[in-house]
């Protein structure tokens, strides 16, 4: 294979697994890896009701974006792939790791799963079920506990 693998990173255990395997998967089949971190911003708005208490997302300053490059640097360097290509993109998770599987012609989209219940997926939704239905390419679901083992 000489195609690329583009995985979806924000820092969680889920998606430190994802990378440890697409890690493993790019070198078995000698293809280009590609780290993404999705800076998705929510605008603002009134809330009522228990969502009120939740914090208001963190906006899109500079710092920001420096500690979310920081972040998608130190994961490539865990996982041994400094030289893997770092996207840093704003918008929705799913829509832009679809995007740029499409732009980067993927063979794969590899991603963690936070393992939610139903309820919380129907009332926070879920990246990896969106990307699935929205993707042109395979898409791999980790879950965190996968890799430990």
């Amino acid at each position: 294979m000489q195609g690329s693998i583009v995985c979806g990173v924000d820092g969680s255990a889920g998606s430190e697994a994802a990378l440890a395997v697409a890690a493993e998967l790019a070198e078995a089949l000698g293809a280009k890896l590609v780290l993404a971190h999705v800076m998705e911003h929510v605008p603002a708005y009134t809330a009522v009701g228990p969502i009120a208490a939740m914090p208001p997302p963190a906006p899109m300053t500079a710092s920001v974006v420096e500690a979310r490059a920081r972040l998608l640097a130190e994961m490539a360097q865990a996982a041994g792939f400094e030289e893997a290509e770092q996207r840093l993109v704003s918008g929705i998770a799913a829509e832009q790791l679809a995007d740029l599987a499409d732009e980067k012609t993927a063979d794969m989209i590899v991603v963690g799963s936070r393992g939610r219940s139903a309820l919380k997926t129907a009332l926070l939704g879920s990246v990896s079920s969106d990307l699935i239905s929205i993707a042109r390419c395979p898409v791999l679901v980790v879950r965190e506990a996968f890799h430990e083992s």
